[in-house]
């Protein structure tokens, strides 16, 4: 009789355990369903990944890949089938784990690798990496979900980590803002492809397929002089960073695969940005390519690309490091002719300037910014123009008055790199100040050739 009451009491608390693991699952499910985005672009990539059949290259990289290169182009030029493997923020452990699959799946001849110096300078991020795999096992059996899972959680780097568990837990780490919910939830009732969400959530950023999606829009030159990679990622390159390009490197080797990494092209201001005169970003070009070189792989800088084969436009881009659909579309056709030359047997290298050539080749002022000072009742102005080596600039400071929509020359063209402007000079007390100033090049008549606009509060 005690037995039996004994397991009678055990059979309640397994049920007990068991309705709430069940409460557990649900509550998670739920919270998955209304947190976890839909329509990311790592999501629509590896959607639109597993419907390939035959595969000949792919293209892999961050978002500078994502909207930089189109397969389509690509393709009518070369006579190739290509996918565009980037995604967002796509570190290089998941670009690893891209090439990987698509090697697995393809047996591809070549990896086309666009790289960022901002994708060098931090460490793994497990919380990007979950939402890649979990994306790329999205559609898949429960079995290789849970095959996938365990292969992550008992990673060296992971194993007795937080990280293990969240990743069943995505809304943790990965979710959409309170006010964004209705709509996520909306597009997953609805069963909305996946693309229009995801151009929804990015109202600048248009799917076109095959992986890749262009930017709409044009970078404003008169306010963009202060926002570069460098400001943001000026730091060494991590040695995490370094082992995953090696990792890369060797990878592609041993599969007997071609691996080309491309710097995708940047407005001349964004090179010039490091250090002095770009040299910063020119030491770490050679880093990379002496990197590469040792496992047989090339590495190529676009922005020094001369223009028998890219010619550079400020109308490219939509911001200082990625393009716009019309940048897009000439880099496409550009890395196309390019693979071709390269497949030809040409001696590609000399398609591009070496560092002191590029400076040369800069005849023109990329942009202009200048920093303020507030001295009394004044402000003192020094401007920064990007520009090349043989070029020398004068500046022009004025005021605007946003009352009367008036502009007054504070300070006629010169050679003087700073100005002190009376924070009365635009006519108003209203505790800010417009000032505009203009760089031309010496000897020029322009109104400007390029300009800065700023608002300062005082």
């Amino acid at each position: 009789m005690k037995d039996e009451i004994t397991k009678n009491s055990k059979a309640k608390k397994c049920v007990k355990i068991l309705l709430v693991v069940a409460v557990i699952i649900v509550f998670n499910e739920l919270l998955k369903f209304c947190f976890e985005p839909y329509g990311t672009a790592s999501q629509i990539m590896w959607n639109d990944y597993h419907k390939e059949e035959n595969l000949d290259q792919i293209f892999v990289g961050s978002s500078i890949c994502y909207v930089g290169i189109n397969p389509y182009i690509v393709d009518d030029i070369m006579g190739t089938n290509s996918f565009n493997m980037g995604t967002s923020a796509q570190q290089l452990a998941q670009t690893k784990l891209a090439i990987k699959t698509a090697i697995n799946d393809h047996e591809i001849k070549r990896v086309v690798m666009a790289l960022g110096y901002f994708s060098l300078t931090g460490e793994r991020s497990t919380k990007a990496e979950v939402a890649f795999l979990r994306a790329k096992v999205n559609s898949a059996s429960l079995l290789t979900k849970f095959q996938t899972y365990i292969k992550y959680a008992f990673d060296d780097d992971v194993i007795g980590n937080p990280e293990s568990i969240n990743y069943l837990f995505p809304w943790v780490y990965n979710s959409v803002s309170l006010k964004k919910v209705p709509s996520n939830v909306t597009a997953k009732l609805e069963g909305k492809v996946a693309t229009e969400q995801e151009m929804i959530d990015n109202v600048y950023r248009h799917y076109v397929g095959k992986g890749y999606g262009y930017l709409s829009g044009y970078l404003n030159f008169d306010d963009t002089g202060n926002d570069t990679t460098y400001r943001y990622y000026s730091e060494t390159f991590s040695e995490d960073s370094l082992q995953e390009l090696r990792d890369i490197a060797s990878m592609c080797k041993d599969a007997g695969v071609e691996l080309v990494v491309v710097a995708t092209p940047r407005p001349a201001f964004d090179i010039l940005s490091y250090g002095t005169n770009g040299d910063e970003y020119f030491e770490k070009m050679l880093l990379l390519q002496s990197l590469f070189s040792e496992y047989g792989a090339s590495y190529y800088d676009f922005s020094l690309a001369k223009d028998e084969i890219f010619t550079n436009s400020d109308k490219y881009y939509f911001d200082h490091e990625h393009m716009n659909k019309e940048g897009s579309e000439a880099f496409s056709t550009s890395i196309a002719n390019f693979l071709l030359k390269k497949d030809a047997g040409d001696d590609v290298d000399s398609l591009f300037y070496t560092p002191e050539e590029y400076l040369n080749s800069i005849d023109y002022i990329s942009t202009v910014w200048f920093k303020t000072k507030c001295e009394g009742d004044s402000i003192c102005v020094t401007p920064i123009s990007y520009k090349g080596t043989n070029v020398e600039v004068e500046y022009q400071y004025t005021v605007y008055n946003e009352t009367t929509g008036q502009i007054d020359v504070i300070k006629d063209y010169s050679t003087d790199t700073s100005a002190v402007i009376p924070l009365n000079s635009d006519g108003n007390d209203n505790g800010c100040i417009k000032i505009i100033v203009n760089a031309r090049q010496v000897g020029t008549d322009v109104a400007y050739e390029k300009r800065c606009i700023q608002t300062i509060k005082y």
